[in-house]
């Protein structure tokens, strides 16, 4: 894209201008980007930082269980080692130089790439691995917290959105047209490399705001514009509420938290896990409890308050779905005796087991509390085709459930407590079965 206003053309000439990577800093790629590992398989090991090979004697199962490790004898490299039969090994990271020019904060983002081949001994060459680093990305950041961004084409390859095309020339890119970052959609110019080169230059304001990168969850890029542009994230991360910041920069921090943050900063309490945290405050305020209060706000073990607080708001949502359910039922009463009244005089049974139907909707939520099944909680007493009956023994006692369907007059099921089946259960069918007329009849 060609730059379209006088600070765009600016930006597009300096970063022209930036000097090319050192030797210094590939070497510190290389030396700090990739693992130190080593390969083995079958009595050889081979080493991820000079690609040669060497003979070692390890047992595959102590690597997987213990991660045992070795000493390389041709760099001194220490190596941990990795059960594997690969002979080819491509990896790419991302790392990033902080610099500053003409007044902006620049972060410059990199990827090397190293290539190996494991060749055996008597092969001359090749056992080198292959680097090759490029520039991807930059970012350039004004004073007021205004970013543009230059960067590399991308090539269309499916499912990748940062696949750089590094034959062509950095050029001006729309960085979303000023829009904050506070949002899921990913950004394939807000690039967080986990590799920062330790010489690192800052613009003075953003080092006054508290630009720091120990807060490695929210990219460089992202953190300084937040720094230059908000205040409350200048006061996170000065006081080292570094996933509170990490909250703030995906999806914001609510107005009713900010006093709580308030009252954990002055008593030095660090908020470790922000979203828990900020449920656990929700959860307060939803019990009326002091948010403002250290003992409430800053809990020693975060997880157990929270999960306490849980436990009784699930209980009042259940006492108020038992309310609502009982509410329900209660305008279920009349239909409930339109609809089965006509059976409510059935009663049959043998010397030691009485049948009789279910009498109201009332009767049905005491069956099923009782016996602890779903009787009453999936509303079978909506039901029309089904007709609940229940099975006790002489001493009034419930014994099982029945339902059965007035269509084909079958018993569909015969419940005891729990949902499972008693002793008597095969007794109670044949009492259904030997009594169906009486249904029939009343039906």
């Amino acid at each position: 894209m060609r730059p379209r206003n006088k600070t765009e053309r600016m930006v597009a000439e300096l970063s022209a201008k930036l000097p090319a990577i050192t030797e210094k800093q590939k070497q510190w790629a290389k030396d700090t980007c990739f693992e130190k590992i080593g390969y083995y398989n079958k009595g050889e090991v081979w080493c991820m930082s000079c690609g040669r090979v060497h003979e070692k004697a390890a047992s595959p199962l102590g690597i997987d269980l213990v991660g045992d490790e070795t000493v390389c004898p041709h760099c001194g490299t220490h190596l941990k080692l990795k059960n594997s039969r690969k002979r080819k090994s491509t990896e790419r990271w991302y790392f990033t130089i902080a610099t500053t020019c003409r007044g902006f904060q620049v972060f410059r983002h990199f990827i090397i790439e190293r290539s190996m081949y494991k060749v055996s001994e008597n092969i001359s060459g090749g056992h080198e691995p292959y680097f090759s680093i490029n520039e991807a990305v930059q970012n350039w950041i004004t004073e007021d917290g205004k970013e543009y961004i230059m960067a590399r084409p991308c090539k269309c390859i499916p499912h990748i959105y940062d696949a750089w095309n590094f034959c062509k020339p950095m050029s001006i890119k729309d960085s979303g047209s000023g829009r904050l970052r506070y949002s899921y959609s990913p950004d394939k110019y807000d690039i967080n490399s986990e590799f920062v080169y330790p010489a690192r230059r800052v613009i003075p304001k953003l080092k006054r705001n508290g630009f720091t990168f120990r807060c490695n969850k929210v990219s460089a890029s992202s953190l300084a514009v937040m720094l230059l542009t908000d205040n409350e994230a200048e006061m996170l991360i000065k006081t080292k509420q570094y996933d509170l910041l990490y909250q703030k920069s995906v999806r914001g921090i609510p107005q009713d938290i900010k006093p709580s943050i308030n009252i954990c900063n002055r008593n030095g309490y660090r908020v470790k896990d922000a979203s828990l945290w900020m449920d656990y405050i929700h959860l307060l305020q939803h019990f009326n409890m002091d948010t403002r209060n250290a003992k409430y706000v800053c809990p020693a073990d975060l997880k157990k308050e929270h999960d306490k607080l849980l436990k009784r708001r699930n209980r009042e949502e259940e006492r108020q779905r038992e309310i609502d359910r009982m509410r329900e039922a209660q305008g279920w009463e009349k239909t409930y005796a339109q609809e089965k009244g006509r059976f409510f005089g059935i009663c049959f049974g043998n010397e030691h087991i009485v049948i009789t139907v279910v009498r109201s909707v009332a009767e049905m939520a005491e069956e099923g509390k009782a016996m602890h099944h779903c009787v009453y909680a999936c509303g079978y007493y909506k039901k029309k085709e089904s007709l609940i009956l229940s099975a006790k023994d002489m001493n009034g006692n419930r014994i099982e459930t029945i339902e059965l369907n007035l269509k084909t007059f079958k018993v569909v099921q015969s419940r005891g407590v729990c949902n499972s089946n008693t002793p008597m259960h095969d007794e109670i069918i044949s009492l259904i079965n030997n009594n169906i007329n009486l249904i029939k009849q009343a039906a």
